[in-house]
C-alpha cells in the first residue's frame, strides 16, 4: 500500500488512544478489514522495486483499524482513494509517504477451520467450458466435547 497523506484525529472513535487516518490510493488489497493490524517500516528503493530489509529498521504498529472508506477525491465519479482510520496503539511517528504500509489479521478471529456440527457446501462452474476438480479438503475441529 502507498501511503499519499496522513491525518491525526482526536479520537474518532471514542477510545482513550488517537487515531490516525490514512490516505491510500485505491483500491487497497480486498481481504483488508475493519479490525486487522496496520503497521508500516521504511523502505530502500531499488531499481526492480524496494526492499523493506533495512538495518536499523523496525516494523511500527500503527494500530487497529477501524473504519474504511474508499473515496472519489477529484470528483469525476472514480473511487481513487482509501481512507483507513486506525487506532494508534501508542504514540508512534506517522508514516511518510515513502513507507511501506501493510496490515495483518487477528488470530483469535480469522481462524481458518471450521467449527459446528454441520457444514454443507456447493461447488458450482458458471463457466461454458469443460472444468476439472483436482482435490477438495477440509480440516475439521470438533467443538462439543
Amino acid at each position: 500500500m502507498t501511503c499519499l497523506i496522513v491525518q491525526l484525529d482526536n479520537n474518532l472513535n471514542n477510545t482513550n488512544m488517537p487515531d490516525i487516518v490514512l490516505d491510500l490510493k485505491y483500491p487497497v488489497n480486498e481481504s483488508c478489514q475493519v479490525g486487522d493490524i496496520a503497521y508500516y517500516t521504511a523502505t530502500n528503493s531499488i531499481p526492480a522495486g524496494f526492499t523493506v530489509s533495512q538495518p536499523g529498521t523496525d516494523i511500527v504498529k500503527i494500530g487497529k483499524i477501524i473504519k474504511i472508506v474508499d473515496t472519489d477525491s477529484t470528483g469525476d465519479g472514480n473511487l481513487d482513494l482509501t481512507k483507513l482510520t486506525c487506532d494508534m496503539s501508542n504514540v508512534v511517528t506517522a508514516p511518510s509517504g515513502s513507507d511501506f504500509i501493510f496490515f495483518a489479521k487477528d488470530r483469535r478471529v480469522n481462524e481458518t477451520a471450521i467449527l459446528g456440527y454441520y457444514n454443507k457446501v456447493k461447488f458450482q462452474n458458471n463457466s461454458r467450458q469443460k472444468a476439472e476438480l483436482f482435490s477438495a479438503s477440509c480440516e475439521v475441529t470438533g467443538n462439543s466435547e
